[in-house]
């Protein structure tokens, strides 16, 4: 008798848990933030910033690695693993912007090289036509 008022008592006692936790977030896993949402958003459109200044190009190895960080995120809200989501988003955006920095000042340097050489051009014109008779 006493055996079965303890596995009453037990049983009761987990059930009342198992619904506490339910409702804390502890048996499963609390979902993405909007915040977290937000984050993941962003690395998406800094991606997508880096790939309209070809980046690709200038930075393919910041692009692979913003790329497979946008697939652990996904990955990870799938799962769901909060702190892996947040983690992977940051990471991604953060490659993504150095892709597009490291393009656009690749693509600085080229046209600075261009001017350079148009500006070596131009000097070379003026020493001719001051060296004419």
């Amino acid at each position: 008798m006493l055996f079965m008022k303890r596995s009453i008592l037990l049983g009761v006692v987990f059930y009342f848990l198992g619904f506490a936790a339910t409702f804390t977030g502890v048996l499963w896993a609390e979902g993405i933030s909007p915040a977290q949402e937000q984050e993941f958003t962003d690395a998406k459109g800094a991606l997508e910033a880096a790939r309209n200044v070809q980046a690709e190009k200038f930075a393919p190895s910041y692009m692979k690695q913003a790329e497979e960080f946008l697939q652990t995120a996904r990955n990870a809200k799938q799962i769901p693993d909060t702190a892996g989501f947040s983690r992977a988003s940051l990471l991604a955006r953060a490659y993504a912007e150095l892709a597009e920095a490291v393009a656009k000042l690749e693509i600085d340097v080229e046209k600075l090289a261009a001017t350079n050489d148009a500006l070596q051009k131009a000097k070379a014109e003026i020493e001719q036509l001051k060296n004419k008779p």
